[in-house]
């Protein structure tokens, strides 16, 4: 069995780009489910922003653009908290995996190596993100801390996280937290990236609450 870290293709570092060029609070107006393509779900507020195909693509081509990559994937599902710039953002993604990997061999790779699955995901991207922190640079966005990596359950599923912070371009007093979650479903996995400014509660109780709503269904 491959390394589950290797269920991560490069080419979707460019994910990280895509919310690099905005950042406003999150208002309790009510939620409301949405269905991404049969497989997540995801509760929502009312009044959020949700970007149509077109401003998806867009986006992606911009960030392939940055990272000298031309076969960018577009967000199955992207939205933010409203009015921008936005403090809350998620964007959801569904990949073809090749060769598929399921949910049993995730969690056999967790169980039987623990630890060591943990420190060479964070090996891996350790070496990975260069290029993408070198690209983010050009539009002014700089690494705040140290990333984190490991495996938690979300979504119902046993999920790969990698969470970093980053500074905001024309904005360095503030924090975006970023965590991409990587839930192999066999065939394809869920992308699943939630985004809040660090130390705004509300925020943050937005993410939280997003996360918690969070259901992912393997085939």
């Amino acid at each position: 069995m491959m390394p589950v870290w290797k269920s991560i293709p490069r080419f979707l570092l460019v994910a990280c780009l895509v919310t690099a060029a905005a950042y406003a609070s999150a208002q309790d107006k009510g939620y409301s489910r949405i269905n991404v393509k049969g497989r997540v779900q995801v509760e929502l507020p009312v009044g959020w922003s949700i970007s149509d195909g077109e401003q998806r693509k867009r986006v992606a081509e911009f960030g392939g653009a940055l990272m000298d990559k031309p076969d960018v994937h577009v967000a199955s599902l992207a939205a933010q908290s409203y009015p921008a710039p936005s403090r809350t953002m998620l964007r959801v993604s569904l990949i073809d995996l090749d060769p598929p990997l399921t949910q049993a061999e995730v969690r056999a790779e967790w169980q039987q190596r623990g630890r060591a699955a943990v420190q060479e995901l964070a090996d891996w991207w350790s070496e990975e993100s260069k290029a993408m922190w070198a690209n983010m640079s050009k539009v002014g966005v700089t690494q705040v801390g140290s990333p984190t990596v490991g495996f938690e359950q979300v979504a119902g599923q046993l999920a790969m996280y990698i969470s970093y912070g980053r500074t905001i371009p024309g904005n360095t007093t503030e924090t975006m937290r970023v965590t991409q979650y990587h839930i192999p479903m066999g065939v394809d996995k869920a992308l699943i990236t939630i985004s809040h400014i660090e130390g705004d509660a509300n925020a943050k109780a937005a993410a939280d609450r997003i996360k918690r709503s969070l259901v992912a269904k393997p085939r």
